[in-house]
């Protein structure tokens, strides 16, 4: 555990400066709790933030568990409150939203910049396996970066990184460290749901797919590896070009734009919706640019909620509807 975590700090502090303090998002889950309890462990200054959903009836109790286990060990709290409204991405999407929201906004109150969270192998693997069934592209099997900015409203905050420490790290060996260390975690009754696809990913199709095929799980995480290798380096050369098409107020360059080869073009817009939160399918974004290679001003449809308007070549994205304001009490 250890290791993995000086590992992550050491590859952390080549890509950006250390925090003054790391916020660990704090379940009270047996993941969230071995991160916690070990960075402070090591010394590292953390800031430990809890969201509760209200939708669970022991939702305050878990709460308050998260709170007086980080009294006990001196590691500063703050519980942040929601209200989880059913949505298109179903109960626990619609929950994931509203909870990095409030933590992100809370984080930019208060000056923080790094989010970690407890992701660890097997959630890498169930990722890479969701990817694959909803058909999401060879991007999306590359998984969960171990550094990277922010997925959820990734436009207004853009100054912060999200971070998984203990992505190498196995669920058996935290497991193994809760029990050293006599950690006590909460147990979320919903974990075992298997009308949720996530659980039923864990709880059905993995335990046989390994069966039938032993060595599917290290397969999975080559595959995700070789991904995330030849994306990064695509990223990087993406970068570069980015300021030639993209003006200083953020709009896309079309006749720059235009100049590009048809890969360039599409890693390019891609990468520019994506700085500013806006995710689209591949079909969808070879679509889009194939609209935009046309010289013709007006209104191109992203995805719902979402379009660009083009005008003296160059395009410009916006909202077509104007997201909710979600509200968090501390």
């Amino acid at each position: 555990m250890k290791s993995s975590l000086e590992a992550f700090l050491s590859d952390f502090k080549r890509q950006a400066p250390l925090p003054a303090c790391f916020v660990v998002a704090y379940s009270g889950g047996v993941d969230s709790t071995v991160l916690l309890h070990a960075l402070h462990a090591m010394g590292v200054p953390v800031h430990a933030v809890h969201v509760n959903h209200q939708i669970q009836a022991q939702a305050h109790d878990w709460e308050l568990h998260c709170q007086t286990r980080c009294a006990r060990w001196g590691v500063p709290f703050t519980a942040l409150r929601v209200n989880v409204e059913p949505g298109d991405l179903g109960l626990e999407g619609q929950a994931r939203v509203v909870r990095y929201r409030a933590i992100f906004n809370w984080m930019k109150t208060q000056g923080q910049s790094v989010l970690l969270c407890a992701h660890h192998r097997d959630d890498q693997l169930e990722t890479v396996l969701l990817q694959l069934l909803r058909g999401s592209g060879l991007r999306g099997v590359g998984g969960m970066r171990p550094i990277g900015p922010v997925g959820v409203d990734r436009h207004l905050h853009t100054e912060l990184l999200l971070g998984r420490p203990l992505l190498n790290c196995s669920k058996s060996s935290l497991l193994d460290y809760a029990q050293q260390h006599q950690l006590s975690c909460i147990e979320d009754p919903s974990n075992n749901d298997t009308t949720l696809r996530r659980n039923w990913v864990r709880h059905e199709l993995l335990p046989n797919l390994e069966e039938h095929f032993p060595q599917s799980p290290k397969a999975l995480l080559q595959l995700a590896e070789f991904f995330q290798a030849h994306y990064s380096e695509e990223d990087s050369n993406t970068e570069a070009t980015a300021p030639q098409v993209v003006s200083a107020a953020g709009a896309l360059q079309l006749i720059q734009w235009r100049e590009l080869a048809e890969t360039a073009q599409l890693n390019t817009l891609r990468h520019w919706l994506l700085g500013q939160g806006v995710r689209c399918g591949k079909l969808k974004l070879i679509e889009l640019a194939r609209q935009l290679r046309i010289n013709k001003g007006g209104i191109r449809e992203v995805k719902k909620g979402w379009q660009l308007k083009v005008s003296r070549q160059q395009a410009h994205l916006q909202h077509t509807t104007q997201p909710k304001d979600t509200r968090f009490e501390q």
